[in-house]
C-alpha cells in the first residue's frame, strides 16, 4: 500500500511537469493564497467598527465583534477546507498544511474575549465563556496556523527535483519569496507574543497586533500564489494561456 502511495505521488509530479495537472494544483494554490490576501482588505475594507467610522480594530479576530463577524468566520472555513484538499509532495507537508487547515477553522469557532463590541456587532461577548477557550485556545489555533504555514513555506516551497537552480531563474526569485514569507510569518509571531508579554505603554493606541497579523497572513498570501506561479512563473503564464486558448 504505501509503494502504491509514493508511485502515485510520483505519477501525479510526472503529470504536472508536463502540464497535465498544473492548472488544478496552480488553482488550489492560488485559491488559498488570495484568500490569505483578500481577507484583511475585506474586513477593513467593509467593516465600520464605531461610531467614529473607524475601520481598524485591535486584531483581526476582533472582527468577529462586528457586522462583518460572519465574514471572517467564513473566510477562515474556506481557507481550512482549501488547506485540507491541499495534499503537498510529502506526508510531513500534508500534516502542516491539516493543521494549518484545522487551526484556521479552529480560529473562526474559537473567538477572542471581546475587546471592540461596538454598536455595529452582530455577536454577544458572553463573560461567561472560560477562559481556557476565549484566549488560550484561539492564541494556540492562531500560533498554530502561522507556524505551520511558515515552515511549508520555509521548508517545502523551495524543494526541487533539480539539484541546482541557476541563479536568476524564476524558481531561484520564487524560492526568495517564500524563505522572506516564512521568515516574516515567524517574525511576525514573534512580535506579538513580545508585545502581549511586556505591553509597551508608548504602543498604546496603535493597533500593533492587527497590523503584525496582516503583515503575516499577506506575506503566507504571497507564498501561496508565488507558488501557484501567478508571480514569476515557469513557462507561459497561466492567464495568457487561458485567455489564448478562449481565444482560439
Amino acid at each position: 500500500m504505501y509503494i502504491d502511495c509514493m508511485e502515485e505521488k510520483e505519477l501525479d509530479r510526472l503529470k504536472e511537469e508536463h502540464n497535465l495537472l498544473v492548472f488544478s494544483y496552480l488553482t488550489l494554490r492560488n485559491l488559498i493564497g488570495f484568500c490569505g490576501i483578500l481577507l484583511p482588505l475585506i474586513l477593513i475594507g467593509t467593516t465600520v467598527i464605531d461610531e467614529n467610522g473607524s475601520r481598524i480594530a485591535p486584531s483581526i479576530s476582533d472582527y468577529y465583534y462586528t457586522s462583518n463577524g460572519d465574514v471572517l468566520v467564513v473566510v477562515l472555513c474556506i481557507l481550512g477546507v482549501f488547506l485540507l484538499t491541499y495534499k503537498g509532495y510529502t506526508r510531513n507537508e500534508r500534516i502542516l498544511s491539516s493543521l494549518a487547515a484545522v487551526s484556521a477553522i479552529g480560529v473562526g469557532f474559537s473567538p477572542t474575549s471581546a475587546s471592540n463590541v461596538s454598536s455595529a456587532s452582530i455577536h454577544v461577548a458572553n463573560e461567561t465563556v472560560p477562559y481556557w477557550f476565549g484566549i488560550q485556545l484561539h492564541l494556540l489555533f492562531a500560533a498554530v496556523f502561522l507556524i505551520s504555514l511558515a515552515l511549508i513555506s520555509l521548508v517545502y516551497f523551495p524543494r526541487s527535483n533539480h539539484s541546482i537552480i541557476a541563479v536568476n531563474s524564476q524558481k531561484h526569485k520564487r524560492n526568495r519569496i517564500y524563505k522572506i514569507s516564512g521568515w516574516l510569518m515567524l517574525s511576525c509571531l514573534l512580535l506579538i507574543a513580545a508585545y502581549f508579554t511586556f505591553k509597551p505603554k508608548w504602543l498604546q493606541g496603535i493597533p500593533v497586533v492587527f497590523i503584525l497579523e496582516a503583515v503575516a497572513i499577506e506575506f503566507f498570501g504571497l507564498a501561496w500564489i508565488t507558488k501557484g506561479e501567478t508571480l514569476w512563473p515557469d513557462g507561459e503564464h497561466y492567464i495568457r494561456k487561458a485567455y489564448r486558448t478562449w481565444k482560439n
